[in-house]
């Protein structure tokens, strides 16, 4: 597998961050999975976001524990470094596909947001067969507009990536590259900072963690996000990708990879990047009916 850290691409900013290695026994530590519902065909949720800041299952999908009571069979990893499972090093997209991956052992609906929703999405293309359906949160597959020719094109890609890169080049520290990234990610419904900029504003040590950790977060290549997408699309797993509609460049992608998992693209309004918790009530329905559809269709991935 190859991935690269994002700081990169701003060598003097990660300079900064002392390095964490993978542990020897890493591929053998265990991942916490918290159970929501005894019955109903199961739903794998992988949430987003890098070791530091909010994280882990239940916190980032709590408010879609009603989807138990409509009969599905919540299932909430917590990524390596997360709640309870122990860190593996440096949050990797590439190992988190095939972690979850392996934890497509039966028929599923996966659901995975931003990060979670990357690593989802490299996840479906390695086990397609279980599959049901595969719902994307403003996932973190920017990079994958970069070799796609329709995005180079129309512009979408090189705005996209330029957005991204301002909040990397500009910042003199880890901290403030924190505060700057975790601040375009919308605001609360109130208008106040949203969830991850409250969670470091104020703290000045727990900014720097996670700017590194960001900083040393490893993203999958662009060819790899782009075969994925080739694979979900050729075994037509049916594909629903949710933006909030609060940035241009997060619907852009979100329109993109759509189209690139031959998916479709919804946006449901909200403030901010987390919109299955600021917009529970119209997300839950949605993907309910979408996980619903896609139970009727014949051979399901396969």
């Amino acid at each position: 597998m190859v991935s690269f850290p994002l700081g990169s691409a701003n060598p003097a900013l990660l300079a900064q961050c002392p390095e964490v290695a993978r542990p020897d026994d890493a591929d053998h530590l265990p991942v916490h999975i918290t159970e929501w519902g005894a019955s109903g065909t199961p739903v794998l949720m992988v949430h987003g976001g890098v070791q530091g800041g909010i994280g882990g299952g239940p916190i980032n999908f709590q408010a879609q524990k009603p989807l138990s009571d409509r009969g599905w069979r919540l299932r909430l990893l917590d990524r390596p470094g997360f709640g309870a499972s122990p860190s593996r090093g440096p949050d990797d997209m590439e190992v988190d596909g095939s972690l979850i991956a392996d934890l497509l052992d039966e028929e599923c609906h996966l659901i995975g947001h931003s990060f979670g929703g990357a690593s989802s999405l490299l996840a479906a293309a390695q086990r397609p067969e279980n599959v049901r359906s595969l719902i994307l949160i403003e996932p973190a597959l920017k990079g994958m507009l970069m070799v796609d020719p329709v995005s180079q094109q129309d512009g979408t890609s090189a705005k996209v990536a330029e957005v991204v890169m301002k909040h990397l080049m500009t910042a003199r520290t880890p901290a403030e590259f924190a505060l700057s990234f975790v601040g375009s990610m919308g605001s609360s419904a109130q208008g106040e900072a949203n969830v991850s900029t409250q969670n470091i504003m104020g703290d000045p040590a727990k900014a720097t963690a996670l700017g590194c950790s960001l900083l040393r977060s490893r993203a999958a290549l662009p060819q790899s996000m782009l075969a994925a997408a080739d694979i979900v699309r050729e075994r037509a797993i049916p594909t629903l990708v949710i933006s909030g509609g609060f940035s241009p460049g997060f619907d852009a992608t979100c329109a993109a990879v759509a189209r690139l998992t031959g998916g479709m693209h919804e946006v449901v309004a909200c403030s901010s990047h987390f919109v299955q918790q600021d917009s529970a009530e119209r997300f839950n329905a949605l993907a309910d009916a979408f996980m619903k559809q896609a139970e009727t269709r014949p051979g399901r991935g396969r």
